[in-house]
Parts: structure tokens; C-alpha cells; sequence
């Protein structure tokens, strides 16, 4: 397992996740932002509302908007990852890296979906904020919450429970850190994992269109 291999080797399959998950949370968030507390500080959220469309429906749009450029944020990261380590000699310093075609794969299939819950959480703490400045305040503090799996992964040893699949960033770190290990993962951690995430993202989405309802928080006061 994950904890009984070599420091150098268990930091880099520890730090691979870790990147990633930030990935999913600072590429879209500037758009989730901008498009939710941006646009009342700009007065351009009052006529938009007025249009005959539902709150919800606005909300989704945003939302989705957000989740593309975290999504492409993950991409070019995971890229970048696969070109820096292709060049280092991992065998020289006698650590074993499996990062092929199919753990690529895998590693995306379990990366992508957390967008969705990113934006979604960004796009709900903005609603709060009553400027694009004080809201980008807000989101820089909701760096420390990805960060978490990554600090508590490498003070304890956190196996593959099933219960750990279906809470956000937790579950990518755990299945993420298998990827990399060569340890199969079952379809059920996918799935749990990945539902998670999709449908914490529209919870947060659905509140957030109930939020933009109500007087003060269209107008911020």
C-alpha cells in the first residue's frame, strides 16, 4: 500500500492529487466570481434577472461556464505533469511511476467531476460577497479546503475505505494516490466518487439560485 513506500515515491503520488484538486478549484474561479458578484457590483445582474427566464436556469449557465474553464484548468495541468515527469529519471532515484495512457485516463475520469463541485461551491460563497474584490477574499481562504486531503494523507495512512469515496477532494485524493500506485480501483469508487462531486456542485447551485431571490442579495446590501 501507499504507506509502506518510500518517502520520495509516497510524496510525488501524494503531490500529483494535490495539484490537480487546486487545479479544479483556481482555473474556474475567477469566471465563477466575476459571473456572481462581478456582474452586481457591475448593476448588470438586476436586468439580466428581469428577463423572462428562471433563476435557476441563469444559475446553471453560470455555473457550467465556470466548470468548462476548471475542467480545461485540469487538462493543461495534468498535462503539464505527464511532460515535467516523462523528463525526470525517475529509475535513477529508484522510484517506481506509474503514469501511462491508462492512468492518465483514470486520473481525469476522477479529477474532472470535482469542477463541478468547485464552481458550484465558488459560485455560492460569491453570492455573499458585495464586491468582485471582497469576494475574490472569500474564495482565496477556500484554498485551504483542497489543501486538507493532501496535509492529512501524508500525516496518516488512509487506506481505500468505501466511505471515504463519496466526500469531495477526499475521495479524489484517496483514488488518485491508487491510480498513481498501480492499485486497482473499483468501478463502485468511481461512480461514488464522481456522483459525489455532480451532485454537491447542483445542490450548491440550486441554493444559490434561492439565494438570488432575495432583494439583498441581488442588490448586495
Amino acid at each position: 500500500t501507499a504507506a509502506h513506500l518510500p518517502t520520495g515515491q509516497f510524496g510525488i503520488r501524494v503531490c500529483i492529487p494535490t495539484y490537480l484538486i487546486l487545479a479544479a478549484f483556481i482555473t474556474g474561479m475567477n469566471l465563477a466570481v466575476d459571473t456572481t458578484a462581478g456582474e452586481r457590483e457591475r448593476q448588470s445582474l438586476e436586468p439580466l434577472l428581469i428577463n423572462p427566464v428562471s433563476r435557476l436556469s441563469l444559475l446553471l449557465g453560470k455555473w457550467l461556464s465556470a466548470v468548462v474553464f476548471s475542467c480545461a484548468g485540469i487538462i493543461l495541468t495534468m498535462a503539464s505533469l505527464v511532460l515535467a515527469m516523462q523528463r525526470m529519471p525517475w529509475q535513477e532515484l529508484g522510484i517506481r511511476l506509474n503514469l501511462g495512457a491508462p492512468e492518465v485516463a483514470s486520473v481525469l475520469l476522477t479529477t474532472l467531476p470535482l469542477a463541478f463541485f468547485a464552481s458550484g461551491a465558488q459560485a455560492l460563497v460569491s453570492s455573499f460577497a458585495r464586491s468582485f474584490k471582497e469576494a475574490q477574499t472569500y474564495i482565496s481562504l477556500m484554498i485551504i479546503v483542497p489543501m486538507a486531503p493532501s496535509i492529512i494523507a501524508q500525516l496518516y495512512s488512509l487506506g481505500n475505505e468505501w466511505r471515504m469515496a463519496p466526500i469531495p477532494m477526499l475521495g479524489q485524493q484517496v483514488l488518485m494516490t491508487e491510480v498513481v500506485s498501480g492499485e486497482p480501483v473499483s468501478l463502485l469508487s468511481y461512480a461514488a466518487t464522481n456522483l459525489s462531486s455532480l451532485m454537491l456542485g447542483l445542490l450548491r447551485v440550486w441554493i444559490t439560485a434561492r439565494l438570488f431571490t432575495r432583494e439583498n442579495v441581488v442588490f448586495g446590501r
